[in-house]
């Protein structure tokens, strides 16, 4: 289910060895996965890793050059979006995804 092995944002031994002196409860990693569903579903339902479930956030980088997929502006994501939905293709006040286009003729699905 997953095609890559995860990837730890910090060495696994100092994570070890921090997590037995007390310092840390607990670490981060990383598992690419291939599409959404699959993506969702570890998400719901959390992961196995070594004989033990964990729970899982999905992990989203921020930064200037990341557009939000609610207002269609720049510079921030959509969980930080304070904004009203605003399209990418007509600027109306919907999603890019509910998107319509209205050119007669036209046989483009919504979105």
């Amino acid at each position: 289910m997953i095609p890559t092995q995860g990837r730890w944002l910090v060495n696994p031994s100092t994570i070890r060895e921090r997590r037995q002196n007390r310092e840390i409860a607990a670490s981060t990693v990383v598992f690419v996965v291939k599409g959404s569903k699959v993506a969702q579903s570890i998400v719901k339902k959390g992961i196995k890793a070594a004989g033990v479930w964990y729970r899982v956030k999905t992990y989203t980088n921020e930064g200037p050059d990341k557009r939000c997929e609610l207002c269609c502006g720049w510079g921030h994501i959509e969980n930080k979006c304070g904004s009203k939905p605003k399209c990418g293709y007509c600027s109306g006040h919907h999603r890019t995804g509910g998107h319509k286009c209205n050119v007669v003729g036209c046989t483009a699905k919504q979105g």
